[in-house]
């Protein structure tokens, strides 16, 4: 009788316990909800408890997904789809069909944002077969939604902006039906974002309040009114209405300050630089002009990473797939053949999204062309009738140095100019002097520049060398540092090392073809 009570006092118990967590992280998440737009930043600690004490996979997948909506509201890419990404692997893992799919949806935003439409497609195709093993009644209001926005974005790239609109209020009517709040936002964001741009001439005068009904509804929040306003600044620009349109963006600064958001920071800011050029205020124009500029480098950079990070797990996801699904030989075919599909839709994706690619061809090309160019003979620079150094002895060093440039001896990390003049019999002013006469420049950049030509040519001819890691080439070149390595590399070149390296690869492959 006793191991009985015993029994039914410890369930008893333990159901006690998980009720109570249960309630508090009902409570606690309820709170970050409520401050996401206004509070993002104390949102995201909250989300950070509960990341780090939920065992619940449902209720981790809920909670990286309200992460990720506080870091898209204060622009933090990266983090985003960081997030995402860990809600997909957990909705994986435990083989979350329902998830999966709002997973999916929650996504096409920040994949929009990040020129990956291609991705968000893909994703939503490969999550909309789970829909006839889910019972949940939202699902259908989810994929409905989710193929609006897709053709909402499809249309902003065609310039069929009345369509995208369209579709936009497709789906921001379909999600109301939903409890997914940050969708409802983020899908108002994007109306607010393209509304101006598809409204007609005629149309124009009601902008203003057209646009302002949409952000006075019960879900108003900061992060909509930054939009807003910024909008707005817009509309009273063109209706050349300069002191309204200050008004509008400095109210939207603020806000975006406030939320310590870069991205509309520095939209923001560029907005009002171009206000006052037109007010003829040249020291506030310059000034915001620099801020934004300041800001949206940093923003790139960030979305950059954000982009790697997505591609990385495709790479890494699909590489896992393809290790266990090997039971049959068509399954396997239909894996490798979508890994394919989709790492060259994400590269097309790329290379429209980031107009510097081509900007770094130039300089890719460029450089080959000019270490294949017969070298122009400069005259010599006369050197100081201070140094006195005799002609033998210059010519000798000059030969020595010939000699130096096709032997590895420049690899060598503990190559400095005292141990260079020390073995060429000779003191560091009279070689410094001969390098900076004879070569144009001073040791380090000597030096340096031979080790950056010494590694290229070796990932030119050596296709081995591709595969390696950037920190043996470092070492293999004389670098001490990866990072002085990838700072040096992309001085020489203009392209950073792996990008060069890609490029490389690619221009292999595609001379492969033509033969």
């Amino acid at each position: 009788m006793r191991p009985l009570l015993f029994l039914c006092f410890f369930f008893l118990f333990s159901s006690n316990i998980s009720a109570q967590e249960n309630n508090d992280f009902t409570e606690l998440f309820k709170n970050a909800k409520t401050v996401l737009y206004n509070q993002p930043q104390e949102c995201l600690k909250i989300t950070g408890h509960l990341i780090q004490n939920s065992e619940n996979p449902r209720q981790q997948i809920q909670v990286h997904l309200l992460d990720a909506g506080a870091n898209y509201a204060i622009g933090e890419f990266d983090l985003a789809t960081k997030s995402i990404i860990e809600a997909k692997k957990i909705a994986d893992i435990t083989d979350d069909k329902e998830m999966q799919i709002k997973i999916s949806i929650s996504s096409i935003h920040i994949l929009n944002h990040l020129g990956l439409n291609v991705v968000a497609e893909q994703y939503y195709i490969n999550t909309k077969v789970f829909a006839d093993e889910t019972n949940n009644v939202e699902i259908p209001l989810y994929l409905d939604g989710g193929i609006a926005l897709i053709d909402a974005y499809k249309y902003k790239d065609q310039n069929k902006l009345s369509e995208a609109l369209n579709n936009l209020e497709k789906a921001n009517a379909l999600f109301k039906k939903t409890s997914n709040q940050i969708l409802i936002n983020e899908t108002t964001a994007a109306l607010a974002e393209i509304y101006l741009k598809a409204a007609n001439t005629d149309s124009l005068k009601n902008y203003p309040q057209s646009i302002v009904n949409r952000t006075n509804s019960e879900h108003s929040n900061n992060f909509l009114k930054m939009i807003v306003q910024n909008q707005l600044g817009k509309f009273y620009f063109l209706k050349k209405d300069y002191p309204k349109s200050l008004a509008s963006y400095q109210t939207a600064l603020e806000i975006a300050e406030q939320l310590n958001n870069k991205p509309y920071s520095s939209e923001i800011m560029d907005g009002l630089s171009t206000t006052y050029l037109a007010l003829d205020d040249t020291a506030h124009f310059n000034s915001f002009r620099i801020e934004s500029d300041q800001l949206a480098n940093e923003v790139e950079n960030e979305e950059e990473i954000a982009v790697n990070s997505i591609y990385n797990y495709i790479n890494d996801n699909n590489t896992l797939k393809r290790n266990i699904i090997k039971e049959t030989y068509q399954r396997n075919l239909l894996i490798l053949s979508s890994i394919l599909v989709l790492i060259l839709l994400t590269w097309v994706a790329l290379r429209f999204r980031y107009r510097n690619r081509a900007k770094q061809y130039e300089r890719f090309i460029s450089y080959f062309e000019n270490i294949q160019k017969p070298k122009e003979i400069v005259p010599a620079k006369e050197i100081p009738k201070s140094l006195n150094i005799p002609k033998e002895t210059e010519n000798a060093l000059v030969q020595k140095l010939s000699q130096f440039e096709n032997s590895k001896q420049f690899t060598k990390q503990d190559m400095s100019l005292a141990m260079l003049a020390s073995h060429f019999d000779t003191n560091t002013k009279y070689l410094s002097e001969i390098i900076n006469t004879h070569k144009d420049k001073n040791f380090n950049s000597y030096i340096n520049e031979l080790r950056i030509n010494y590694i290229i040519d070796k990932l030119k001819n050596n296709s081995t060398y591709s595969q390696y890691k950037i920190s043996y080439l470092a070492e293999e070149s004389g670098f001490s540092s990866h990072s002085s390595f990838a700072t040096v590399f992309k001085a020489v070149t203009g392209i950073p090392p792996t990008v060069f390296i890609d490029m490389l690869n690619t221009t292999k492959k595609s001379h492969q073809k033509q033969i």
